[in-house]
């Protein structure tokens, strides 16, 4: 398979809590988000100084739309996916 991204992030999005794992390269670090705005600007600095390319979530209910928005209007790249396919 053919590498897209060295530095990614897959997000496991809930309600009250939001799970990343950020890859980098081989290295991959997985850290745990609440879901408030504040929370989610963090993660997002989190990713952005770490040089995120692209991040991936999953669309559960409508929880992922405030955290896409964030990532959006920070700067990041985000796609929301089928974790089932």
């Amino acid at each position: 398979m053919e590498k897209v991204y060295d530095k990614c992030c897959g997000i496991d999005v809930h309600k009250k809590i939001i799970v990343a794992c950020f890859r980098k390269g081989n290295r991959q670090e997985l850290r745990d988000f609440g879901a408030t705005t504040r929370e989610l600007l963090e993660m997002a600095d989190w990713l952005k100084e770490g040089g995120c390319e692209m991040v991936a979530m999953e669309s559960t209910a409508s929880y992922w739309k405030p955290l896409y928005n964030i990532l959006e209007s920070c700067g990041l790249k985000a796609m929301v996916v089928n974790a089932a396919i």
